[in-house]
């Protein structure tokens, strides 16, 4: 039976929408505002500058904001690939039913 919340429970700052929506807001303001202060950064100094030397390094790497971006590619791709070995072809790979090890 589900546990019903106690009337006299005092409301929180989150419970108001109004809030939720500033603190989501805020927290965009704020990558942003880090989006632009490397892309800033990064124009006049190499984060790597140990290895300018290097030809490998004069393409992709030095361009601004290119790790943030490799990241959140690299891990989308670690997302979809899990999703997809969960269930291939209709089959289950990596899943199990909830009984399986009382069979």
């Amino acid at each position: 039976m589900a546990k019903k919340p106690p009337k006299d429970e005092p409301k929180r700052w989150l419970d108001d929408p109004v809030n939720v929506r500033t603190f989501i807001r805020g927290f965009y303001w704020l990558c942003g505002l880090i989006i632009l202060i490397d892309v800033v950064h990064s124009i006049g100094w190499h984060k790597h500058a140990a290895f300018h030397d290097g030809s490998l390094l004069g393409s992709s790497e030095t361009l601004p904001s290119f790790y943030g971006i490799y990241g959140f590619l690299a891990c989308s791709v670690l997302v979809f690939l899990a999703k997809a070995l969960r269930a291939f072809n209709g089959q289950r790979v990596l899943m199990r039913d909830e009984d399986y090890w009382e069979k």
